[in-house]
C-alpha cells in the first residue's frame, strides 16, 4: 500500500511565513544535555546555571525530555557568550550544547561534540604555524580556531587551540610529531574546564570508579592510561 497524499508538498502561501510578529521578542535557543546517568533537578539546575551566565536579559531553562534542555536566550550575547565560552557543567558533569537554527526542531540537534580549549605543550620550534596549529586540532578533533591573543610573541611555552571533541571517543593525551629531519618527539595536551573524566577508559561523562571496563582489568588506579594532569 502507498500512500501518496504523503508525499505531496505543501507550501504555505500567506506574506510573512516564517517571521517573528510584531510585539514578540526575538529569542536565540541552544538545547542540550550533561554527560551523565544521574537524574539532573531542574529547577537547582537552572539557578545554578543563570547565577554562572548571569545573561543580561535572562535565560529560561525547561527540560523537553529527561536530561534534554532548552535553553532560551533573549539577547544574542548572551547566546554567544554560552557557546563560546563553554564548556561548562553542572556538579562536575559537561553540557553538550548546540544553538537550534531556524526551522529545526530541538529534538533533531546532534549533540555528540563539545567544544573546549586545548593546550599544546612541548611545540618544537618552526611548528607552531597556523596550519600546523590547525592540522594537531583536527587530529584531536575537529579544529576550530587559534588562540589569537598572543600572536607575534617569540617564544610560548604552550598553545591554545580550540577543537570540536567527539565525545564518544577517548580523549588524546599526546600526539608523536614526525620533524623534518624524521627525528620524532612528543606533544602533550591539557584540556581546559575538562570536568569529570575516565582516568582508565579516557572517557568524558564517568569516573574510573563507575566504569565497568576498570573493575574488569583487575588493575591499580595508578596504573591507569589517564591522569588528573590532563585538565589544564
Amino acid at each position: 500500500m502507498v500512500l501518496k497524499d504523503e508525499d505531496v508538498v505543501f507550501e504555505p502561501v500567506r506574506k510573512n511565513v516564517g517571521l517573528v510578529p510584531d510585539g514578540v521578542k526575538e529569542t536565540w535557543v541552544v538545547v542540550g544535555h550533561f554527560l551523565t546517568s544521574k537524574v539532573v533537578k531542574v529547577e537547582y539546575m537552572s539557578q545554578v546555571m543563570a547565577s554562572v551566565w548571569q545573561p543580561v536579559k535572562g535565560v529560561q531553562i525547561s527540560e523537553l525530555q529527561p536530561n534534554l534542555f532548552l535553553f532560551v536566550f533573549y539577547h544574542k550575547t548572551d547566546m554567544q557568550g554560552v557557546l563560546e565560552e563553554g564548556p561548562w557543567s553542572f556538579e562536575n558533569n559537561t553540557l553538550v550544547c548546540r544553538q537550534v537554527c531556524d526551522g529545526v526542531l530541538p529534538d533533531d540537534v546532534v549533540l555528540n561534540f563539545v567544544d573546549m580549549w586545548v593546550q599544546l605543550h612541548d611545540l618544537p620550534l618552526g611548528y607552531t604555524s597556523d596550519v600546523i596549529l590547525e592540522q594537531i586540532g583536527n587530529f584531536i578533533g575537529t579544529f576550530v580556531k587559534c588562540d589569537d591573543r598572543f600572536t607575534g610573541a617569540p617564544w610560548r611555552t604552550f598553545y591554545q587551540i580550540r577543537v570540536s571533541i567527539l565525545v564518544a571517543r577517548p580523549i588524546k593525551r599526546r600526539m608523536k610529531l614526525v620533524k623534518r629531519d624524521k627525528i620524532t618527539c612528543w606533544v602533550t595536551f591539557k584540556y581546559e574546564r575538562l570536568h569529570n573524566f575516565c582516568f582508565f577508559c579516557g572517557l568524558m561523562g564517568h569516573s574510573h570508579r563507575f566504569c565497568l571496563k576498570a573493575r574488569e582489568a583487575g588493575i591499580l588506579v595508578d596504573q591507569y592510561p589517564y591522569r588528573i594532569d590532563l585538565r589544564a
